[in-house]
């Protein structure tokens, strides 16, 4: 290993002895859980060995990494960093760089990694729904800050993840709060996985700075008291944060520590009025960005260690934000979330800070929801909204005070002794709740089989949220033009929807006439049918004024007038002087159109053009995809050489249907036209014609040719596919999985083939390519029936994880060689 650590040493520092272990076992073929203290360097111990193997090309380990996080900041944060050493892509809801997760190295919320897999990926359209969960067949997966997710949502879809891809993945799942018992059920119940902790390493305690030094490193007060600006401004000494668990709770202590007079406090004499800073989940994404960088600034490592700053927040820094302070106010949290929170204090070398820990501020009546509801579901969600507790239990908050009361040091093992004595029993009752659901194996099916977003809530978050974007009446034609070009803030449904009843009963700050003035509205969308079936559906919105306010969309527009927002509060009701500012537009980067017209190019030509994509863009990254998938395929003995002629062939019959008759016939006129030329003289046989649907001569043509009667095409290749793949490869897994790429190679629901007849001339282009590729077959040129394919054997996991592995090939291939064909492929 001495090639690796000389590596490691170059990009960063001499790696530590648990880095070195999770290296050697990721080489090994092993899986990693990795438990250590936050600050400790979990994040580099993770990433290098991919870093790695990348640069010396191994083809024993995955050449993608998804690096997962369950919140925006965190994943913003790691990317910046680790983009300073490697180029990165990141895919969040804020950031939308890589929707189709193309790039080697991604850094992903967990939202947009586990949505993918279960395809209804949240940035992309239903017709996209099954694009993007083959990446992570064959790719290297880092779940960070595990402890975060939901154990019967997120982490339990996540857990039924790896299990259905087993060795198929490398995976490193690391946390630095995990009960022994829940590491030990992780490794019963994954595949292949080792623990590693710090327990095993005495000498990296002794070596890693941000654990020095050993005594009295982070002393602790849990005081039987609610938090208060004057606690916040007696205690300060130079660096404070302060935790909130509720976003109402920082914004009240926020406005009044700005609005007390600081005159007189000897403590607070350094402090400049802008180095008080409101950082919370209900700000915009540029406001939200500009304060993590001045945060990095004022707390971060290179910070002026003299310069007073205080930070009042809530759990969206508790982990992952490489900040440290002197003193900490934080409310009680469970005993993960509040390590993760003291993990911002004296978090750097030989620093030492002091933690004061407070009971939770009571719910004003104000903030209270009082709504009478009919869905139980939705009695529930208003319940835990009304708790003081949000957004977690409360006899796990409760119990962590009590434990934390014991002590009045983090030293040493007390973090471990507090994990262990608090979640011990909460954590054995999510294991048997898991398996019991079976790691929600039933729910992935399930979302696999109708690709619908509504599946969220029951997979991966149970918090129903809504985006609030704030607009004026006077944008609603723009808005309705351009809807998601406005930046919005994300905050629970029922907030809002208590916020929209209580305006409207005349409990906001100005009046407001139901007659005359409109709170809030939402999208109606119109589609426009796409005769090419090409592309995703055009669609034209309209705004609609919303009338019941319990039954809110994803995206909800509300009235200026009437709601506020500023760059130290952010969104709220109740501060008239931040009311009438508007959501700002996001970075929009100009682009070519969404919907390029389509180019010319004949059957030959397009399958050679995604053939060729394949070979560039994608085969010399699949070497570790193909060697775990032999035997999960039940071949065991192929090579590259037999995945490659299956690619290949898969991708030569995806447009067969386009050869039939009822295809080439109106196209040949269409494009006869088109050029100026006799339909009867046109030889080509065509996979496109030219057409922009913005230019009304090929609107017309379309029209005189009747494109609009051809129907679909995906399904005859898929009918021919299905006999001749299990014949060819002796394999009827691969045939239902190569089948159910063709038929669903434009929409994810796809099912049905179509009569078809192929002529001797147009089936010529089908025989140049199966003569070039060494394909000694012919294929059927006609079927007198028409139905659905006989797609119910795709049952097994088997068959599932196949699919999702080749129809991502054949989706992105077909996508690039269809808009730049000459970047891959120009006939001589």
């Amino acid at each position: 290993m001495n090639n690796y650590i000389e590596f490691f040493e170059t990009k960063l520092f001499a790696p530590y002895s648990y880095q070195m272990e999770v290296s050697k076992y990721l080489f090994d073929g092993k899986n990693i859980i990795l438990v250590v203290p936050t600050g400790a360097g979990k994040t580099w111990a993770s990433i290098m060995p991919f870093l790695y193997a990348r640069e010396n090309k191994r083809k024993d380990f995955p050449q993608k990494m998804i690096y997962s996080l369950p919140l925006r900041t965190l994943a913003n944060s790691i990317y910046e960093d680790v983009s300073k050493i490697a180029d990165a892509s990141i895919q969040t809801g804020e950031y939308g760089e890589d929707k189709f997760f193309e790039n080697d190295i991604i850094f992903s919320t967990i939202d947009q990694t586990l949505s993918n897999f279960l395809c209804f990926p949240l940035p992309l359209s239903q017709r996209q729904a099954n694009i993007n969960a083959g990446a992570l067949i064959g790719s290297y997966l880092v779940f960070d800050e595990f402890h975060l997710l939901e154990p019967s949502l997120s982490m339990g879809t996540t857990l039924g993840m790896l299990r259905l891809l087993g060795d198929l993945s490398r995976c490193c799942i690391m946390t630095a709060t995990l009960s022994s018992d829940f590491a030990k059920m992780l490794q019963e119940n994954l595949p292949n996985y080792e623990v590693i902790t710090l327990d095993d390493f005495p000498e990296d305690k002794q070596k890693i700075k941000s654990l020095l030094p050993n005594k009295d490193k982070k002393k602790i007060n849990a005081l039987d008291k609610t938090i208060t600006a004057d606690d916040i401004i007696k205690k300060h000494d130079k660096k404070t944060i302060v935790i909130c668990n509720r976003v109402e709770n920082a914004q009240k202590l926020y406005q009044e520590l700005t609005t007390k007079d600081l005159t007189g406090f000897v403590n607070l004499s350094g402090l400049k009025a802008e180095n008080i800073i409101c950082l919370h989940s209900r700000f915009f994404d540029s406001d939200r960005k500009a304060k993590e960088n001045r945060l990095k600034a004022l707390f971060g490592k290179n910070a002026d260690p003299n310069e007073h700053a205080i930070l009042i927040s809530t759990q969206v820094i508790e982990a992952g934000m490489d900040i440290s302070c002197t003193v900490m106010h934080t409310e009680i949290s469970p005993i993960n979330s509040f390590l993760q929170r003291a993990g911002r204090c004296a978090r750097f070398e030989t620093e030492t800070g002091e933690i004061f820990i407070y009971d939770i501020l009571e719910i004003e009546e104000l903030e209270k929801i009082a709504l009478e509801v009919s869905n139980e579901d939705d009695k529930k969600e208003i319940r835990a909204i009304n708790n003081k507790f949000l957004p977690y239990q409360k006899e796990l908050v409760e119990k962590s005070f009590v434990e934390l009361k014991k002590y009045n040091t983090l030293d040493g093992d007390i973090p471990k002794q507090l994990v262990e004595s608090v979640l011990t029993e909460f954590e054995n009752r999510n294991i048997r709740e898991l398996k019991d659901n079976n790691f929600n194996y039933a729910k992935i099916l399930e979302s696999w089989r109708d690709c619908q977003k509504n599946n969220y809530r029951n997979t991966i978050r149970d918090i129903q949220s809504v985006e609030v974007v704030l607009i004026k009446e006077n944008q609603k034609e723009e808005v309705a033009k351009f809807p998601y070009r406005y930046q919005s803030v994300g905050m629970y449904k029922w907030s809002l929807v208590s916020w929209l009843n209580k305006i409207a009963r005349g409990e906001g700050v100005k009046p407001y006439d139901s007659e005359e003035d409109t709170l809030a509205w939402q999208l109606v969308e119109d589609n426009i049918f796409d005769s090419f079936g090409e592309n995703d559906e055009d669609v034209k919105y309209r705004l609609e004024k919303i009338t019941d306010f319990s039954q809110l969309p994803a995206q909800v527009y509300v009235n200026a007038d009437f709601f506020g927002y500023s760059e130290t509060l952010g969104l709220n009701w109740l501060f008239q002087e931040t009311f009438g500012n508007i959501s700002p537009k996001r970075e929009y980067k100009d682009k070519e159109e969404d919907f390029k017209p389509l180019i010319k190019d004949t059957f030959y030509q397009h399958n050679m053009g995604l053939i060729r994509c394949f070979e560039q863009e994608f085969l010399p990254k699949l070497d570790f995809a193909f060697t775990q998938l032999a035997p999960k395929i039940r071949k065991p003995e192929w090579t590259k050489a037999e995945f490659e002629q299956l690619i290949k062939l898969m991708i030569i019959l995806h447009d067969y249907g386009k050869l039939n008759e009822k295809w080439q016939k109106p196209m040949r006129c269409y494009q006869a036209r088109k050029e100026g030329k006799d339909p009867k003289d046109f030889k080509e046989i065509l996979a496109h014609t030219d057409y922009d649907r913005n230019n009304p001569t090929d609107l017309a043509l379309e029209q005189e040719c009747k494109l609009y009667e051809r129907g679909g095409h995906a399904g005859t290749g898929a009918f021919v596919a299905e006999t001749l793949i299990a014949d060819y490869f002796d394999s009827e897994d691969l045939a239902y999985a190569v089948s159910m790429a063709i038929v669903r190679h434009h929409s994810p629901l796809s099912d049905t083939y179509s009569k078809f007849t192929i002529s001797d001339r147009s089936y010529q282009a089908m025989q140049r390519l199966l003569d070039k590729f060494g394909y000694g077959f012919e294929l059927s040129k006609k079927e007198d029936f028409e139905g659905k394919m006989n797609l119910n054997g795709l049952e097994t996991d088997e068959q599932n994880i196949m699919y999702l592995f080749l129809i991502r090939l054949l989706r992105l291939c077909d996508q690039k060689a269809t808009e730049n064909l000459s970047n891959y492929f120009t006939e001589n």
